[in-house]
């Protein structure tokens, strides 16, 4: 008599798995592209014909396996079509933090920050960033140099804020900001498109516009993303 196997129970597929797995599909065949922003979850959840709890355990899932990020209080974002692809959360940091901690942070801090410089701004502080941005445009100045300038630009704006505690915190951070920079400045276009990012950001900034400032700078923090993602997965 054959010796009797261990059968192990089938497990029954959770609805969240059915429903990131078809949120993935209609992902990689382009129903979604990349840079787009997904429906509410509350309209994705109607759509797919769940509940909320489960649309939301879906969506975590599929942005775990790095096709979607999530800017809270913006939105979900489709940053990939293709699973697996190495992103800024492989990247590590000193203190085994991560690119994808330094930019929930980031996103939190500058977007608040960039609102307030929006209503507070002075004259000094105007003309201070003008120069920073002047000396930042200059195509002959070395990477080290445009990284040094990036983050004083970034402390400038927390700066104008006008809150003493913000622009300690934005200082905090500023070890990590030199080191994920000095690694990612020589991406192909990269100082072109932070110049682009940090342009637009100091003009919705000076124009007195507290929710196109936060929009800049989120969408400038994505792009920043999507250029390292596309590097890591050519």
């Amino acid at each position: 008599m054959c010796p009797t196997k261990p059968i192990e129970r089938v497990q029954r597929l959770k609805l969240a798995d059915s429903v990131a797995e078809q949120l993935e599909r209609l992902i990689t065949e382009g129903s979604y592209s990349i840079g787009d922003k997904l429906p509410p979850e509350r309209v994705l959840a109607d759509e797919f014909g769940v509940g909320r709890s489960s649309m939301r355990e879906a969506l975590r899932m599929v942005e775990a396996n790095g096709l979607l990020r999530t800017d809270h209080g913006v939105g979900v974002f489709v940053i990939s079509d293709k699973r697996n692809l190495k992103g800024p959360a492989d990247m590590r940091l000193t203190g085994d933090y991560t690119v994808s901690d330094l930019f929930e942070v980031r996103l939190a801090l500058e977007c608040k920050a960039a609102g307030l410089a929006a209503g507070r701004i002075d004259e000094d502080e105007r003309d201070k960033l003008l120069d920073i941005l002047e000396k930042a445009g200059v195509a002959q100045i070395s990477d080290a140099e445009f990284v040094q300038l990036d983050k004083e630009f970034h402390k400038g704006i927390s700066g104008a804020s006008g809150n003493p505690l913000l622009l300690e915190l934005s200082k905090s951070i500023g070890p990590l900001f030199e080191e994920y920079s000095h690694q990612v400045i020589g991406l192909p276009g990269r100082r072109e498109t932070a110049h682009a990012g940090h342009l637009k950001i100091l003009d919705a900034v000076l124009a007195g516009d507290p929710e196109a400032a936060q929009e800049a700078v989120t969408e400038h923090l994505r792009e920043v993303e999507q250029d390292i993602i596309h590097s890591m997965g050519s």
